[in-house]
């Protein structure tokens, strides 16, 4: 009987094990990378030791994106990363690539996005402990990994217009992140909601409905966060266990809409790398 009872629970176990499981898919082999495609910038892209690295190659004002094919809508998305020190990177989701001059107006504000550049949303990895700006005051260091970022178009969302307390955020920062050594990173996307965990502590959470269906990116910015931001040619981000679950959505969830821009306007009075180097 006991025999019998151990049978049982070792195959409920195991049941529960598979129903956690189910429906993650790796979107990354560990070998080589298909199903992957680079779509802005100059960075290098390759794999090595079971992980895609992204290498700077100089000073750019253009971030480099290795994008999915594949686009995604609702998911679970969870990954490891290690970044050199001060060496920013994100992770893009639902995401889009500009293939064309792009000239949006949000808010009464001119926005261009430039052919051959990637725009959405971008959960940051930011190990930065010398990047001052207006981001952070009490602490004058920001360490704002799983904060989002909406690239090209309204910069700061968590902390920033959609939540988030920026000295808050970034003495949770300090607390959690590991320097130069694995993160792991989780992002929940289901209808209007995103929320972010680093190393399984909550970060940011926002409801906005601008895009609700893109790529995955991994992301390399060119230059390094030091007070002069010098050029770093070599730096590294390598990222991997990188894995993606459906979410079926219910209906509530199914009836969100993207929410409408203004119509399109031309103008040359903001430029997209002035909105990026004022507010990254």
């Amino acid at each position: 009987m006991n025999k019998l009872r151990l049978v049982l629970l070792a195959i409920i176990l195991s049941s529960q094990k598979l129903s956690a499981e189910e429906g993650w898919i790796d979107l990354f082999n560990g070998t080589n990378l298909s199903g992957w495609t680079e779509k802005a910038g100059d960075a290098k892209f390759y794999v090595q030791d079971g992980c895609i690295v992204g290498e700077t190659v100089s000073e750019s004002d253009t971030n480099s994106v290795l994008c999915t094919k594949k686009y995604y809508d609702n998911f679970n998305l969870e990954l490891d990363f290690k970044a050199d020190h001060q060496l920013f990177s994100g992770v893009h989701i639902r995401s889009q690539y500009a293939s064309r001059d792009t000239h949006w107006k949000w808010d009464g504000r001119p926005l261009i996005i430039p052919k051959g550049h990637v725009y959405g949303y971008l959960v940051l990895i930011d190990p930065s402990p010398n990047h001052r700006w207006w981001t952070a005051t009490l602490y004058d260091q920001r360490w704002w990994s799983g904060g989002i970022y909406d690239e090209l178009r309204r910069m700061w969302l968590y902390p920033g217009m959609l939540g988030g307390n920026a000295d808050d955020f970034s003495a949770q920062g300090i607390r959690i992140f590991k320097t130069n050594d694995w993160n792991h990173l989780r992002i929940e996307a289901v209808g209007d909601s995103i929320k972010t965990y680093l190393n399984g502590v909550p970060c940011a959470q926002i409801h906005d409905s601008m895009n609700l269906k893109g790529f995955i990116g991994l992301q390399v910015r060119d230059w390094i966060s030091d007070d002069d931001h010098e050029e770093l040619e070599g730096a590294k981000v390598r990222f991997k266990n990188i894995r993606l679950q459906k979410i079926p959505l219910t209906p509530p969830q199914a009836a969100i809409r993207p929410k409408p821009l203004e119509k399109e306007c031309v103008t040359k009075s903001l430029t997209p790398e002035a909105i990026q180097w004022q507010f990254f």
